[in-house]
């Protein structure tokens, strides 16, 4: 397996695919200096999904103000999206996508489902998103917590995308390997299958 790692500017900076299945929100909590003391600065990350099942983190943004939101938005449209069927996300994160073009839809992962437009395969696709957000938030957020300090903005976003880039190796192992268990595949899946049901329409990771 490849040691290479992208750095933050070109990992969470090229141009995305114009259309996503769903795309999960999550929140991490990183150690930063600021003004000589230790802080956590809260970050938005988030993980889209594709029609076929294939899944890539797409972006991680520090939350420093009430125009984060807004900037979010702007970065993933300027980036090439163009539509989202479903944005699972705080509300404001919500409100700020589906005020911009591309158009989002604020579909939750269960009215997806139950919508009657996808097939088996394709809803527990979009079921087994719930399990693969809180891996990669447990997994980037237990690393984070053992870091110390970052100094700056660009290296607590280098932090953040090697951790997520190989979190995403796994998401793709998983994937090809969904016979075999693995530490978010099958007890993960069923468990998200169950939470599923009754997750509301605007979850937040």
């Amino acid at each position: 397996m490849s040691n290479f790692f992208w750095e933050s500017n070109r990992w969470f900076g090229g141009a995305l695919c114009c259309r996503y299945l769903v795309v999960r929100f999550g929140k991490l909590r990183i150690p930063m200096l600021e003004n000589g003391t230790a802080k956590a600065s809260e970050w938005h990350w988030a993980l889209g999904f594709f029609a076929d099942g294939r899944s890539k983190v797409i972006g991680a943004w520090q939350d420093d103000c009430a125009e984060t939101p807004g900037r979010i938005a702007m970065d993933l449209h300027e980036r090439g999206i163009e539509r989202i069927r479903a944005v699972l996300a705080d509300d404001p994160v919500v409100d700020a996508m589906a005020s911009l073009r591309p158009k989002a839809g604020r579909s939750s992962a269960t009215a997806l489902v139950e919508s009657g437009a996808f097939g088996p395969r394709m809803q527990r696709a979009i079921r087994w998103t719930d399990a693969a957000g809180r891996h990669l938030q447990d997994r980037v957020g237990r690393v984070a917590k053992c870091q110390a300090p970052f100094a700056d903005q660009v290296t607590a976003a280098d932090f953040i995308a090697q951790a997520f880039q190989r979190a995403d190796r796994d998401l793709l192992h998983d994937r090809w390997n969904r016979k075999r268990l693995a530490p978010f595949g099958q007890d993960a899946f069923v468990a998200s299958l169950a939470g599923a049901a009754g997750s509301p329409c605007r979850s937040g990771s």
